[in-house]
């Protein structure tokens, strides 16, 4: 088991070698093989040398000697020493590895001991030549050569005796120098021996190291195929989709990399992305004091990594797109990660489903804001009409007093005036004149309240129904929440009354419409959540909005007396087309997209606190964004 682990582990070496094809034993003969060439080469370029100087030694000595009284005569003796030097010579270049090169080295050598003892006259210190040549023939550490060397001396001691033992020699000297010779040559064989064998461990480890050193270099060469290939497969993957990967350097504030589909969103070129000052000219004007606020936020810790910056783009073409850039940075890293990925058509996409909600929304609110109109319209109408007819019953007095007035003047007699006179009395009776100078004003006055409120329902559906701009602007946000109330009092007026505690607020930059949205979804999800316990209980609820400001932020609460949010379906209530109403009731939508409105677009929050049984409160959380703020972020 423990081999099979080590093997699924890569940690046995044998099975390592075996499976990169590299044995122990081939590798140790090669490696050995390699050893011993190369100490054979080296020692043979030694005793090259030695050979060279040898024979220029015993050249120099023939030639120099004025008496020459040796065995052998000049011209014996150079030619004997130019064998001796030639044929090693070549054997030790052109084949120094072969052991007849070693073994005809060793012959050489013994013989160069005996005609150098002959040339330098016998003298002692010559002898000395052959215990030093055996022990440069054991630098081979190949003991064969020694009973070479041994059999040359016993030779020359048989045929020469006074070579080796000198003139005066006796047996005590042959018992000697054979003593001195053989315990010199039983020294080089045991040292040549354990040179050997230390030479094969060393060959060994060697092979073991190499082989180590191949199984990691495939290793490492595997590993790195496996790298450049997921790397290949990334960089593909990456550069063939959508999103935008990029790479920033803090300090030279310049891109280390940047995805090259970032052409097609931009229309540009290649080129253009080289340009920092390009991609920074690219961020809509509008967005970039925004950008870098929020930037700024990230490199102060004010704002978390994870959360996106979305801005808006401007291509070559003059187009806008919608972009979030999702930023990462390792502690202590000069570099900066990121991936920007377009999502104009989710933008509009979500316009799209905002104005439909808006749309929907309105058409839900149309019976109501038409009955909310109808009523002072009716009573406008009943007011004007009863106005009409009391001008028609003054009018016919004023006729009759005209009358009376054209008689007077023509000199009508007194018994015709007095007739005159009774038909205007008549008729004054008949109009009731003091209830119409009673009733006329106060008509008037109602009349004047209703056109009031039908221009208050009307000035409050245009605030609710006016078109958002591209660009955030200021506006009053108390008389925003107003104006949405007003155009939805027909939902909750049955249910429950509507208390608000409007406090003193900045002026806050956002999307109007979409506020004035949220703001609507909420109050009529409470009016319907207060109507289903009026249904079963006939009591009134009540809804408070309140709202107040709080340091960098303007805070919307909206509280109701409904039921409250069971704790089953809390953590659902901003899903998409999540809704607990009846069919036909509600789509879904409107929490999921108050909340993309307020998180997502505004960059604040939107939380809820709720109690089963007595009701909920949703908090709007909005950031100011004036001036002053932007100004503070961006230092």
């Amino acid at each position: 088991m423990g081999s099979q682990a080590k093997r699924a582990t890569g940690e046995d070496p044998d099975w390592n070698s075996q499976r990169l094809g590299v044995t122990t034993s081939v590798s140790r003969v090669h490696v050995l093989a390699e050893m011993t060439a190369q100490r054979q080469v080296e020692v043979g370029r030694l005793f090259i040398k030695l050979l060279i100087a040898q024979w220029v030694l015993a050249t120099v000595v023939t030639l120099a000697v004025p008496v020459w009284d040796r065995q052998l005569s000049r011209a014996a003796c150079l030619v004997v020493g130019t064998v001796l030097a030639v044929i090693p010579l070549l054997l030790l270049v052109k084949r120094p590895g072969l052991a007849a090169t070693r073994h005809v080295l060793t012959v050489a050598q013994m013989t160069w001991s005996a005609l150098l003892i002959m040339i330098l006259g016998d003298h002692a210190e010559t002898h000395y030549h052959v215990f030093g040549a055996l022990v440069l023939l054991a630098l081979y550490r190949d003991w064969r050569v020694l009973p070479t060397a041994v059999a040359v001396i016993a030779l020359r001691a048989v045929l020469w005796p006074v070579n080796v033992y000198g003139p005066d020699w006796s047996w005590w000297s042959v018992a000697e120098h054979a003593g001195w010779v053989l315990f010199e040559v039983a020294v080089l064989a045991f040292a040549c021996v354990r040179g050997a064998r230390e030479m094969r461990d060393a060959a060994m480890q060697l092979a073991r190291l190499q082989r180590t050193k191949t199984i990691i270099e495939r290793a490492v060469e595997d590993r790195t195929n496996e790298l450049l290939e997921s790397a290949e497969r990334y960089r593909a993957l990456v550069e063939n989709t959508e999103a935008i990967t990029f790479e920033y350097d803090t300090v030279a504030r310049r891109m280390l990399y940047l995805a090259p589909q970032a052409t097609r969103l931009l229309d540009c070129s290649l080129g253009d992305l080289e340009d920092d000052r390009f991609l920074e000219d690219a961020i809509y004007p509008n967005d970039r004091e925004r950008v870098a606020a929020q930037l700024a936020e990230l490199a102060t810790g004010k704002r978390s990594w994870s959360d996106p910056i979305d801005c808006r783009l401007q291509t070559r073409e003059g187009r806008v797109v919608h972009v979030r850039t999702f930023l990462s940075a390792r502690a202590g890293s000069r570099r900066i990660r990121g991936m920007t990925i377009d999502f104009t058509r989710q933008r509009k996409l979500e316009s799209e489903l905002q104005q439909s909600q808006k749309l929907e929304s309105v058409g839900r609110l149309a019976a109501g804001v038409a009955h909310e109109i109808n009523t002072p319209i009716q009573f406008i109408g009943d007011s004007v009409q009863f106005m009409a007819q009391a001008m028609e019953d003054v009018m016919a007095v004023v006729a009759q007093q005209q009358a009376i007035i054209g008689a007077l003047s023509a000199g009508v007699p007194a018994a015709e005036l007095a007739g005159a006179v009774k038909d205007a009395s008549d008729a004054a009776d008949e109009a009731d004149l003091p209830y119409i100078v009673e009733e006329l004003p106060r008509a008037a006055e109602r009349a004047l309240d209703g056109v009031e409120r039908v221009g208050t329902i009307v000035r409050s559906m245009k605030v609710f129904a006016h078109p958002d701009k591209a660009d955030m602007a200021p506006i009053d946000l108390n008389h925003a929440i107003t104006s949405t109330l007003t155009i939805a009092r027909n939902e909750y007026r049955y249910v429950a009354s509507v208390d608000t505690q409007l406090g003193a607020l900045p002026p806050v930059t956002c999307f109007a419409g979409e506020i004035n949205q949220v703001i609507l979804n909420i109050v009529i999800n409470a009016a319907h959540a207060i109507g289903e316990i009026h249904a079963q209980t006939g009591t009134r609820g009540k809804i408070c909005v309140r709202t107040a400001h709080e340091g960098d932020h303007v805070v919307i609460s909206i509280r109701d007396t409904g039921g409250g949010i069971p704790d089953d379906v809390r953590d659902r209530i901003f899903d998409p087309f999540f809704t607990t109403k009846d069919v036909g009731q509600g789509t879904g939508q409107g929490l999921s997209i108050a909340r993309s409105v307020i998180v997502d677009r505004h960059h604040g929050a939107l939380t809820f606190e709720t109690t089963p049984g007595v009701g909920s409160t949703f908090h709007i959380r909005l950031p100011v964004r004036t001036a002053e703020l932007e100004r503070r972020a961006a230092a």
